[in-house]
């Protein structure tokens, strides 16, 4: 397999993403092997979408590290949202979770389609 080239089996396991995350992802990592056929580029992201396909994430329930391996979010920000959320309480809405001091804003807008309120 084409991945094998540069990763062992064993890298994409933990990893989560829809179709077009990993349309990205495959693209990114083929940009230097022009030799590809583009069928072969469609197996791969097809293969990985399916196996390994984004989870959504509840905001509102989900501890610390889940939020910083399911958002790939830093230790720091996973415990701030977990932190506001235990003092102001649950998160309604993206706006809400956007409020959470030192949280990228940028960052979890890219991932709102991965959150669950």
């Amino acid at each position: 397999m084409v991945c094998s080239i540069c990763h062992s089996p064993n890298a994409v396991v933990g990893k989560q993403g829809s179709k077009k995350w990993w349309q990205s992802k495959v693209t990114e990592m083929l940009q230097e092997e022009t030799g590809i056929p583009d069928s072969d580029v469609d197996t791969i992201v097809a293969y990985l979408a399916k196996n390994f396909p984004a989870v959504k994430i509840n905001v509102n329930k989900a501890r610390a590290l889940d939020l910083e391996t399911g958002l790939e979010l830093t230790a720091k920000e996973s415990e701030a949202i977990v932190q506001y959320r235990e003092t102001k309480g649950s998160f309604k809405t993206l706006e809400d979770l956007k409020k959470v001091p030192g949280l990228d804003a940028v960052k979890i807008e890219s991932k709102k389609d991965r959150l669950e309120f």
